[in-house]
Protein backbone atom coordinates (compact mmCIF):
# COMPACT_ATOMS: atom_id res chain seq x y z
CA UNK A 1 0.00 0.00 0.00
CA UNK A 2 1.50 3.60 -1.23
CA UNK A 3 1.23 6.33 1.22
CA UNK A 4 -0.27 8.39 -0.95
CA UNK A 5 -3.30 5.09 -0.68
CA UNK A 6 -2.50 5.47 3.43
CA UNK A 7 -3.42 9.31 3.14
CA UNK A 8 -6.45 9.03 1.11
CA UNK A 9 -7.96 5.61 3.47
CA UNK A 10 -6.94 7.85 6.87
CA UNK A 11 -9.16 11.10 4.86
CA UNK A 12 -11.95 9.32 4.25
CA UNK A 13 -11.60 8.02 7.74
CA UNK A 14 -11.86 11.61 9.20
CA UNK A 15 -14.52 12.92 6.98
CA UNK A 16 -16.91 9.98 8.28
CA UNK A 17 -15.85 10.80 11.80
CA UNK A 18 -16.47 14.28 11.34
CA UNK A 19 -20.45 13.06 9.60
CA UNK A 20 -20.97 11.23 13.01
CA UNK A 21 -19.84 13.40 15.00
CA UNK A 22 -21.79 16.43 13.00
CA UNK A 23 -25.18 14.11 13.06
CA UNK A 24 -24.68 13.50 16.97
CA UNK A 25 -24.68 17.28 17.11
CA UNK A 26 -27.84 17.70 15.56
CA UNK A 27 -29.51 15.33 17.57
CA UNK A 28 -28.33 16.66 20.64
CA UNK A 29 -29.51 19.95 19.53
CA UNK A 30 -32.94 18.76 17.78
CA UNK A 31 -31.94 19.88 14.32
CA UNK A 32 -33.09 17.84 11.51
CA UNK A 33 -30.77 18.36 7.87
CA UNK A 34 -33.14 18.65 5.09
CA UNK A 35 -32.34 19.26 1.47
CA UNK A 36 -34.30 21.95 -0.23
CA UNK A 37 -35.05 23.40 -4.20
CA UNK A 38 -34.76 27.35 -3.93
CA UNK A 39 -36.01 28.64 -7.19
CA UNK A 40 -34.88 31.43 -9.14
CA UNK A 41 -37.82 33.97 -7.67
CA UNK A 42 -36.61 32.70 -4.41
CA UNK A 43 -32.68 33.73 -4.49
CA UNK A 44 -33.77 37.15 -5.98
CA UNK A 45 -36.05 37.42 -2.86
CA UNK A 46 -33.05 36.24 -0.63
CA UNK A 47 -31.06 38.88 -2.12
CA UNK A 48 -33.26 42.15 -1.96
CA UNK A 49 -33.33 40.85 1.82
CA UNK A 50 -30.12 41.32 1.91
CA UNK A 51 -29.24 37.81 2.89
CA UNK A 52 -27.67 36.67 -0.19
CA UNK A 53 -25.07 38.75 -2.21
CA UNK A 54 -26.48 39.41 -5.64
CA UNK A 55 -25.46 37.07 -8.25
CA UNK A 56 -24.56 34.44 -5.58
CA UNK A 57 -24.87 30.89 -6.00
CA UNK A 58 -23.04 29.09 -3.78
CA UNK A 59 -24.22 26.40 -2.15
CA UNK A 60 -23.56 27.18 1.36
CA UNK A 61 -24.12 31.13 0.68
CA UNK A 62 -27.61 29.75 -0.08
CA UNK A 63 -28.39 27.16 2.72
CA UNK A 64 -27.12 30.41 5.06
CA UNK A 65 -29.49 32.63 3.36
CA UNK A 66 -32.23 30.39 4.20
CA UNK A 67 -31.15 29.64 7.28
CA UNK A 68 -31.04 33.23 8.39
CA UNK A 69 -34.65 33.81 6.85
CA UNK A 70 -36.29 31.14 9.01
CA UNK A 71 -34.74 32.10 12.27
CA UNK A 72 -36.36 35.49 11.45
CA UNK A 73 -39.95 33.53 10.70
CA UNK A 74 -41.21 33.92 14.27
CA UNK A 75 -40.42 37.63 15.11
CA UNK A 76 -42.22 38.19 11.58
CA UNK A 77 -44.87 36.07 12.75
CA UNK A 78 -45.10 37.79 16.21
CA UNK A 79 -44.83 41.00 14.29
CA UNK A 80 -47.86 39.77 12.50
CA UNK A 81 -49.84 39.37 15.54
CA UNK A 82 -49.14 42.35 17.40
CA UNK A 83 -50.39 44.86 14.30
CA UNK A 84 -53.30 42.58 13.23
CA UNK A 85 -54.60 40.58 16.27
CA UNK A 86 -56.44 37.64 15.42
CA UNK A 87 -60.52 37.35 16.16
CA UNK A 88 -59.55 35.87 19.40
CA UNK A 89 -57.15 38.29 21.16
CA UNK A 90 -59.77 41.13 20.12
Amino acid sequence: MSLSEVRTDEQRRQLARERVDACRERRRHGLVLVPIEVAPAQLQSLERLALLQPGERDKPAIAWAVERFLNTAAHVSALGDSLWPGEDAA
